[in-house]
């Protein structure tokens, strides 16, 4: 009698380990960890974005602050310029020349000079306006420039046309203000200057109180209305800077 080979038997059931698919706990397991890759993906991209928000709110209050910053600055530096020391006395013309500081406050600087540099005297006046009921922008600081006519410094037209710096916080030391003064005024010794009497040119004691001023110090805080996506709070920045009264 012929033999015959062993034959491996296999059931019904029996299938092929290679060909088999996935069971469901690994494919929840595969899931979860994809979720769990895509939200650290989204939220890295979600900081970015707000991270870029909040450097472009910033950029743009830091740019507000330095053109009003290096703009004032130039203005007190051409104060006072042409003086009266320039021209044969007596001066017939009062508008060639500059008075430098007409009169000052902790919020406000109405100054002559020729900040144009074109030999012209021009009337300046940089103040804080605390609200103004047709501009939202407002607390804010305006500075209107115009030439100065034949009259005395008090007279001079106003300017219907101005540069306004936005969204300022209130200057000041008292509740919900700043903590420093927008201006502050100092004699040659550094020393503050006192304005509560005898803050401008309209007498001679005050002509000779404003004149012992020698150097003032801005202090420029604003705040927006928007939020910095980051922290929640409302963006802040403050700049400062001193300028050197050459009259």
């Amino acid at each position: 009698m012929a033999s015959s080979s062993p034959r491996l038997l296999r059931g019904p059931n029996v299938k092929n380990r290679a060909t088999a698919g996935f069971t469901l706990i690994e494919m929840l397991i595969s899931l979860a960890i994809l979720v769990i890759v895509t939200g650290a993906v989204f939220q890295q991209i979600n900081s970015m974005q707000k991270k870029s928000a909040s450097e472009a709110v910033n950029v743009d209050l830091t740019q507000q602050s330095r053109e009003f910053i290096n703009q004032t600055v130039r203005d007190l530096h051409m104060a006072g310029f042409p003086g009266p020391g320039m021209y044969s006395s007596p001066v017939v013309r009062p508008s060639l020349v500059a008075n430098g500081l007409v009169r000052v406050s902790s919020t406000e600087i109405l100054m002559e000079g020729d900040v144009n540099n074109d030999g012209a005297v021009e009337s300046v006046d940089i103040a804080y306006v605390a609200s103004d009921p047709n501009d939202p922008n407002c607390p804010c600081i305006r500075r209107s420039a115009q030439p100065k006519i034949d009259a005395d410094s008090f007279s001079q037209p106003t300017n219907l046309f101005y540069t306004e710096t936005q969204q300022v916080f209130p200057p000041g030391t008292g509740a919900g203000q700043s903590g420093e003064n927008l201006f502050s005024y100092y004699d040659q010794n550094g020393n503050p200057v006192d304005l509560s009497t005898y803050a401008d040119i309209s007498t001679p004691q005050g002509s000779a109180n404003l004149a012992t001023i020698k150097t003032i110090k801005i202090n420029l805080s604003m705040l927006t209305n928007q939020r910095d996506p980051q922290t929640g709070n409302f963006v802040r920045t403050s700049m400062s800077a001193s300028s050197r009264l050459g009259y």
